[in-house]
């Protein structure tokens, strides 16, 4: 979800969680996150620039996905700067044009399915924060990274999807997930790993 548009955000199911089951995954993420850098991004990433790229990356990755888990929103604040500082260091690498490329495929993709799913279900199902999100993935890692980030977030959200509908709830609820901590890990496995990257 995105944290404009009161009269959509009534429409989602309470997806967020407690501080503790929240940190406890944000850590969780930390740890994976810090695993993936040292295995495939310090091949990758060894110039200062980047280091300090991938550092402010996973931190906002990090601070998204927990504010997601918390409240339900990925915030404007912070997802817009974020597409802003991979597009200035796409600008820096040469390739400014397969980031902007890959920022509005992005926020296309999530934004029109968003769209469709409302128009055929009749509520909510994708909130503009997840577009908000791909958009600076694009931004980060270019469009043809797009793909695996899409297939990560997806995979990981059908395992989380399916824990959560084990649990007893009342007939007729809707199962729902937030999905800005899958959408993050697939950003940060693309980026570490260099996988279809321009640089």
């Amino acid at each position: 979800m995105t944290e404009s548009g009161p009269d959509g955000e009534q429409d989602f199911p309470d997806v967020r969680t407690s501080a503790r089951t929240a940190l406890l995954v944000t850590i969780g993420l930390a740890a994976i996150y810090g695993l993936l850098f040292s295995i495939f991004g310090s091949a990758h990433r060894t110039s200062s620039i980047d280091l300090i790229a991938s550092l402010g990356l996973g931190a906002a990755l990090l601070l998204l996905s927990y504010i997601d888990l918390r409240t339900g929103l990925l915030l404007d604040i912070l997802t817009w700067p974020l597409v802003a500082l991979g597009l200035g260091y796409a600008a820096h690498q040469g390739s400014l044009a397969w980031a902007l490329s890959g920022a509005v495929v992005g926020y296309v993709l999530v934004a029109g399915l968003a769209l469709i799913w409302r128009q055929t279900r009749g509520y909510e199902g994708i909130g503009l924060g997840d577009a908000k999100l791909l958009t600076a993935g694009g931004a980060w890692v270019g469009i043809t990274g797009l793909p695996v980030i899409l297939l990560i977030a997806s995979g990981t959200g059908l395992l989380m999807a399916l824990t959560v509908s084990q649990k007893s709830r009342s007939e007729g609820d809707r199962v729902a997930i937030v999905f800005g901590p899958n959408l993050a890990l697939g950003i940060w496995v693309v980026w570490c790993t260099g996988m279809f990257m321009v640089s």
